[in-house]
């Protein structure tokens, strides 16, 4: 029975949106603005009607998406209406003296625009509402205040603040000079033993503490000497 109905309601659509159709061709000029106009207005009458009857019915996910959705749905309706009714006018050959009453016909040439407008309108208050948009809106919200309040107790409380930051800041400061100066101190006393082993003679070197050591005796003037010595073997001859 549900698909009857349905079936049943497309085809009334169907007629009313050929009325519709008809009536804005009818009354534009001929040219490109002819097609394009009556097709944007079914979409935000006939189209709109049906795509807003649907959502209310089963593609809300919060209160607010199902208000709009069936407020809209309802303001196409009225536009469709008064659509067709000024068509069914301006085609009905019973009386050729009758015309759109002056209402009607402002409706139409206000109405009609201010209907797309609400629709687009309701397209984006629709996507807004929805429940994981509000999760996340409800999420920023909270980062907002969370970030006011820390901002305005550090407004409050920055003297306890810097005075404590302070301490920190001149131990960080006296580090990193010390540290500083310690490696300036040792780069160079490196540079410096440096320069004094690349300077030395050949065949000469240097104990730890950087002093020349003294000369040792050559080999022939000890034996000379031990030569000369009584006790020695040599001497007895």
């Amino acid at each position: 029975m549900k698909w009857i109905i349905r079936t049943y309601a497309l085809i009334l659509l169907a007629y009313t949106g050929w009325r519709t159709w008809d009536f804005m061709t009818a009354q534009l000029p001929a040219g490109n603005i002819s097609l394009w106009l009556p097709l944007l207005f079914l979409f935000a009458t006939e189209a709109g009607l049906a795509l807003w009857h649907e959502t209310s019915m089963n593609h809300s996910s919060t209160h607010q998406q199902q208000q709009i959705s069936t407020a809209l749905t309802w303001l196409d309706f009225v536009g469709s209406l008064a659509a067709g009714v000024a068509d069914m006018i301006i085609r009905q050959t019973l009386d050729a003296s009758y015309t759109i009453p002056p209402l009607l016909r402002d409706l139409l040439i206000y109405g009609l625009p201010a209907l797309v407008a609400a629709n687009v309108a309701g397209v984006l208050i629709y996507l807004s509402n929805d429940a994981e948009q509000q999760i996340d809106r409800a999420k920023r919200q909270l980062r907002y205040e969370i970030n006011r309040q820390a901002l305005r107790e550090l407004h409050e409380n920055r003297g306890a603040i810097a005075e404590t930051m302070k301490k920190q800041i001149y131990s960080q400061l006296r580090d990193d000079v010390t540290g500083k100066v310690a490696r300036q101190f040792t780069a160079a006393n490196s540079q410096a033993h440096g320069i004094n082993a690349t300077q030395a003679p050949s065949g000469v070197a240097f104990s730890s503490n950087g002093r020349k050591p003294q000369p040792q005796a050559h080999h022939a003037e000890t034996s000379s000497s031990q030569e000369a010595t009584p006790n020695h073997p040599n001497a007895h001859e």
